[in-house]
């Protein structure tokens, strides 16, 4: 076979039949044919940024923090192929902070984006001019399962609530109850928190609906009424034994430590100082860990790999659910 066909397959030009085309893709699976990036790099002079849409680290959320560390891991293995990134923050909870970032973003000459979509109607602006202009995109940490031409990294949100149910079940007693918390701001991340607490609810749906699962929710935060709210349903609750937050679960521990309350199993997410705190205090039991690192920094290379390799975005890109507890924490922590 000539090289013609082969290097237009390669680099999905067209122009070859259905048959030359799959004789081509068997031999490269057969062969495990690995393109030579350098020298497809040495033949073009062509520079490439990526667009990274994350919200800013702030002591009061500091969870956005191992994102840039990812970006910095990443960048530093795709730089040797002109591949640069560009960080554009925004305050996440201010939508017009986020809506200044996609300005910036439409107006700069980026090549693709990988974006937090947490106000869902400039996310949607930015897709659109992506896609006007042929720019692939990546989601990730949030979900826009409404779009399915989108591609995604991230945790499954739900299949992380229905092992957080799975794993609470296998602490609590004979006729006891679970508090489903979920304390979020107005502009949180509520479809992902909905996810979650869908999941754990399926669980239960599914394999102990004789478990009674009541719930508190506060669009507030915490502040001292929402604390007194909490500890009104806890008194008026006493077959409750286990907490299940979808978010905000350092809160619900320094409630408990304030109180000096430690008859409750709590489970909830994410590795950041407050919760690692409670954690090796021993008022929280189980962590869900989102690996916030590993989902930038795979997600970088998925772009590159896209962009520069001409490999095709899968839909989903789902990373293991993660357990933390405290024997365990050691190799989640530095």
């Amino acid at each position: 076979m000539s090289i013609g066909p082969v290097d237009r397959v390669l680099h999905n030009r067209g122009g070859v039949s259905k048959a030359t085309r799959e004789r081509i893709l068997k031999a490269i699976e057969e062969l495990n044919y690995q393109p030579n990036i350098l020298a497809s790099r040495l033949k073009s002079s062509k520079q490439y940024s990526l667009a990274i849409l994350v919200p800013r680290a702030t002591d009061a959320i500091p969870f956005w923090h191992e994102h840039a560390v990812g970006v910095d891991q990443a960048e530093k293995e795709i730089r040797q192929f002109d591949v640069s990134t560009k960080l554009f923050f925004f305050d996440q909870n201010s939508e017009a902070s986020f809506r200044e970032s996609v300005d910036e973003i439409i107006a700069d000459n980026i090549d693709g984006v990988f974006m937090v979509p947490v106000f869902y109607t400039d996310a949607i602006r930015l897709l659109h001019a992506c896609r006007k202009r042929q720019i692939p995109c990546l989601l990730f940490d949030t979900n826009l399962p409404d779009l399915d031409d989108l591609s995604f990294i991230g945790q499954n949100a739900f299949d992380s609530g229905f092992l957080a149910g799975e794993l609470l079940f296998q602490c609590l007693p004979a006729d006891a109850s679970i508090l489903v918390v979920n304390i979020v701001r107005e502009h949180d991340n509520h479809l992902q928190f909905s996810k979650r607490e869908e999941g754990f609810r399926a669980f239960f749906q599914q394999h102990q609906p004789q478990v009674l699962l009541h719930k508190f929710e506060s669009r507030q935060g915490m502040n001292p009424d929402v604390e007194k709210a909490l500890l009104a349903e806890l008194t008026q609750s006493p077959s409750i034994h286990s907490i299940f937050a979808t978010n905000g679960i350092q809160y619900v521990a320094q409630l408990f430590e304030k109180q000096g309350i430690r008859t409750y199993k709590l489970l909830g997410y994410d590795i950041i100082p407050d919760t690692v705190e409670y954690l090796q205090k021993e008022y929280i039991q189980f962590l869900i860990s989102q690996q916030p690192k590993t989902q930038v920094y795979e997600g970088i290379k998925l772009l590159y790999q896209h962009i520069i390799l001409k490999q095709n975005l899968e839909r989903n890109y789902f990373l293991p659910i993660d357990i933390v507890m405290k024997s365990n924490l050691k190799y989640y922590v530095k």
